[in-house]
């Protein structure tokens, strides 16, 4: 075996450049967010001669956007001729590979019920798309584990009032009251819509639950006041539409907590 390898050094991202002549197109925004959950790992492969990058092109592209002014380069001494060869091989290498899907499902599925899957390329759905084919195409939903909780009474019934605060709603509608010129049916809606400025105390709101009549407790729990019934939870969308709007903010806004405005929502 022929080791070429000429030299390892952390060079200036300017030093390299992607090969004019690569045909793979990669997705620089997932090895982005590898970046940023797990660190600049590796290197890049780097003709001597030109500086054209024959392998990790992508995560040249990723570590310039992540903002990196140097990064680790493998320099190789050949010529185009075997440049060229370098570049597709590395490339059809890839390719050519297959996956254990059992094995990379139950890997998945360990990541995910710890929540822990950012980073990994792959997203709930990703998983939930491979359980279905390994389960011949019945939809398995990719769910984190969740104890089920037991509520149980720790001190007095608190009163409805103090379960949730409505000054900013409140704030809102006298705004909206106060408008001239509004139409009755839009200062209606517009009423309603302040609603979801309401914030709703969920520790006192499991302590009203654990008091009260089962009637009462039902009726919370369909409203998603509490959750017992996971399952039940995923089927009326309270927690997918939770998982998603987590998702979507922790794509647009990296780094970020959307947890730190959830008693808002």
């Amino acid at each position: 075996m022929k080791i070429i390898n000429e030299a390892v050094e952390l060079a200036p991202v300017d030093a390299v450049q992607p090969h004019p002549r690569n045909p793979r197109q990669g997705d620089v925004g997932a090895i982005h967010e590898s970046i940023e959950a797990n660190g600049f790992y590796g290197a890049v492969v780097a003709q001597r001669s030109t500086g054209f990058i024959l392998a990790g092109n992508h995560r040249w592209q990723a570590a310039r956007h992540a903002g990196a002014t140097e990064v680790p380069v493998i320099w190789v001494d050949v010529d185009d001729d075997h440049a060229l060869r370098i570049l597709l091989a590395d490339n059809r290498t890839n390719d050519l590979a297959t996956y254990d899907d059992s094995a990379l499902a139950s890997l998945l599925q360990e990541l995910a019920d710890a929540g822990n899957l950012a980073g990994t390329g792959y997203d709930g759905d990703a998983l939930d798309d491979l359980l279905a084919d390994l389960s011949g195409g019945e939809i398995v939903p990719y769910t984190q584990k969740v104890e089920t909780p037991t509520y149980e009474p720790h001190g007095p019934r608190p009163p409805l009032r103090d379960l949730r605060d409505e000054a900013r709603a409140d704030e809102l509608r006298r705004e909206i009251d106060a408008t001239p010129g509004v139409p009755d049916d839009v200062r209606d809606f517009l009423r309603a819509a302040a609603g979801r400025h309401t914030v709703f105390r969920y520790d006192r709101i499991a302590e009203y639950y654990a008091h009260a009549p089962a009637e009462v407790q039902r009726l919370m729990e369909a409203s998603a006041l509490v959750i017992i019934d996971f399952k039940q939870a995923i089927d009326r969308g309270f927690v997918r539409l939770h998982e998603d709007v987590v998702n979507a903010f922790e794509r647009d806004f990296p780094g970020a907590n959307p947890e730190d405005d959830a008693d808002a929502a």
